[in-house]
């Protein structure tokens, strides 16, 4: 149901006619409505709402450092609260949203680091993958367990291209089985990592 979804809202907006038309998107999420969230963000500074059947719902955000507002929004996630949370990239922070776009807070700082992926598992905490800055002499690439509020539980990998490292950690996932799933764009390309209890 969710790939026919996915190919209806991309088919709408793929019209040259049409005003709401994606510019190079980076993620999707689904809500439990069913409704479609896109992370609009390489050309883009939105963030786009469809419904079920790919209707065109609304959109928020535009270029800046603000609040609401975005520099390549990358990632994108919504809870079992119905809050939206979008990675904002090169702003350095997660912004929550309710589920009509609104603001609620951001959550920013040097343990974040730059988030680049953000998951939600079924445990109730947020995944997040700090890809680092591109910065050669300072390079990072981290895996944070964050819980509702923001606050780092657990982190662990390093930068690097070998076994437990990353490199330009660019997605993230997480199963139903509790294993996250971190995908890179040099190095390990895929890597999974189990929680020991």
């Amino acid at each position: 149901m969710r790939t026919l979804l996915l190919v209806a809202v991309v088919g709408l907006c793929a019209c040259a006619d049409d005003p709401e038309r994606f510019d190079r998107p980076t993620n999707v999420a689904f809500a439990s409505n069913g409704d479609v969230y896109v992370s609009d963000g390489y050309n883009n500074a939105r963030v786009a709402r469809f419904s079920a059947d790919g209707r065109f719902l609304m959109e928020w955000g535009e270029r800046g450092f603000g609040r609401g507002q975005f520099n390549t929004p990358h990632g994108i996630v919504t809870d079992d609260t119905g809050r939206v949370y979008v990675v904002d990239r090169e702003n350095a922070r997660i912004q929550v949203f309710d589920a009509d776009g609104h603001y609620v807070t951001e959550w920013k700082g040097g343990e974040l680091g730059r988030p680049w992926a953000i998951a939600f598992g079924s445990d109730g905490f947020f995944y997040v993958v700090d890809g680092g800055d591109q910065d050669s002499s300072r390079p990072r690439g981290h895996v944070l367990r964050l819980d509702r509020e923001g606050r780092i539980l657990d982190r662990w990998s390093s930068f690097g291209d070998g076994l437990g490292e990353v490199d330009w950690g660019h997605g993230i996932a997480v199963g139903g089985d509790g294993s996250v799933y971190v995908g890179s764009i040099h190095g390990q390309p895929l890597q999974k990592f189990q929680r020991v209890r």
